[in-house]
């Protein structure tokens, strides 16, 4: 039997590195851009998947790109931040009562990740890896003020 959670989150991590388009993603997981209103969990959730998969797939594309790309330190943040997301996704599916100390980790993390991505200003890969994470610092900062 498939769990629904671990089929939601890999359509959204697969839309998050373009393998299926993100409507069909989005209509996956119930949520559709342009929502507003308080974040929810899943939003949250999403997004660290997203941020997840996005710092996986980068980290590759710097190995294969070489040089500053693949400066040890960059790489490791780049890993440091995809396990931070996975990390915070899990804590909200398990609505954990310390979830706001650990989506304020992340948005470090994540804000960490995409200032130093934005530093490859050439670069769109890397541009686009900082626009998602630092839409999963906004999320989990707006999380960490949510019950769950």
């Amino acid at each position: 039997m498939v769990d629904r959670r671990r089929l939601l989150a890999f359509m959204t991590t697969l839309a998050a590195v373009e393998l299926v388009p993100r409507d069909v993603a989005a209509q996956a997981t119930g949520s559709m851009p342009g929502m507003s209103g308080p974040m929810t969990a899943q939003q949250c959730i999403e997004s660290c998947w997203r941020s997840h998969a996005m710092c996986l797939a980068t980290e590759r594309y710097c190995l294969d790109k070489g040089g500053l790309h693949a400066a040890a330190s960059h790489l490791a943040l780049l890993a440091d931040c995809a396990d931070m997301c996975e990390k915070t996704a899990d804590t909200l599916l398990r609505r954990s009562s310390q979830h706001a100390v650990v989506c304020l980790a992340c948005a470090q993390m994540c804000d960490a990740c995409a200032l130093e991505c934005d530093a490859f200003k050439d670069d769109d890969r890397m541009l686009a890896c900082a626009k998602t994470c630092r839409d999963c610092a906004s999320h989990c900062r707006d999380m960490s003020k949510q019950p769950i």
